[in-house]
């Protein structure tokens, strides 16, 4: 629910292994056109999560929520936290952006636990980019009530679902327009999960012109899920998408058995 966006997050990068040949690992049939490719071996801030194992009973707390959450230092250097909103080559935030076609809206609304009428309990957020000019990164946890993961199973399905009926729509936001095509992006996050790759040219900003490529990652974990939305101007970059989906999931993962993952982030501010 990107109204009550909330700042803070921490993180950890998870040991690289083979990218998975099924796509994303949602299993069903389909192909991006793109061939696995193995990840670098983990940096520095690999860090293991820290505290002692308790499993989580019922929804995350936000305090958890905003643990889950990418920090800083999984990301390689240059990278910094930044309010994305109005300010990216689409327009606004990747996990944000505007559309009449209310069908294709839910493969953003759906990282961030915005369902309707079925709501996550709890949410959290933080943006990232590299540059003024990208690429730009938000990534989203978000916890359900329901027992036995219904909530977070039924977010996943319905992003599965709208990533195969939605084919194409088109993004205003702010001076920026873009028509995108929708596609499956193989990606293995470790869990069950599923990726899509949006494709469009840039018709106003400062991309004019250019090709905008957006990444979306939806992963799940027990009763929560975590979302990342990665833009770039030009190709994009899967090996990216596919390193902070791994190191989102194994954070989530962490939370999830009562422990706080390194490296942290700042407290919101005004904690």
């Amino acid at each position: 629910m990107r109204a009550a966006r909330c700042s803070p997050l921490v993180g950890a990068l998870a040991a690289a292994t083979l990218l998975a040949l099924a796509g994303c690992g949602d299993g069903d049939g389909g192909s991006s056109g793109e061939t696995p490719s193995p990840s670098p071996p983990p940096s520095k801030s690999d860090a293991s999560p820290t505290g002692s194992p308790s499993q989580a009973d019922g929804p995350l707390s936000e305090q958890q929520t905003r643990a889950a959450l990418l920090a800083e230092g999984n990301l390689p250097a240059g990278w910094h936290h930044a309010d994305l909103d109005d300010t990216t080559a689409a327009g606004d935030a990747p996990d944000d952006l505007s559309t009449k076609d209310r069908n294709c809206k839910q493969l953003f609304d759906t990282l961030g636990g915005d369902l309707d009428r079925h709501e996550a309990r709890t949410d959290a957020s933080r943006d990232y980019r590299k540059s003024a000019n990208g690429p730009y990164l938000a990534t989203e946890v978000a916890s359900y009530d329901e027992e036995g993961g219904d909530g977070s199973k039924r977010a996943l399905s319905t992003f599965k679902s709208v990533r195969a009926s939605c084919e194409k729509f088109t993004a205003k936001n702010n001076a920026v327009t873009v028509d995108f095509t929708v596609s499956r992006l193989r990606v293995d996050p470790g869990t069950d999960s599923a990726c899509a790759r949006l494709r469009g040219t840039a018709q106003g900003g400062p991309a004019d012109g250019e090709q905008l490529t957006l990444d979306l990652v939806l992963a799940r974990v027990e009763q929560s899920t975590t979302g990342l939305a990665l833009l770039s101007v030009g190709d994009g970059d899967k090996s990216l998408t596919t390193r902070a989906a791994r190191t989102a999931t194994t954070r989530l993962k962490a939370v999830a058995q009562g422990r706080t993952p390194s490296p942290t982030v700042p407290p919101p501010e005004g904690d």
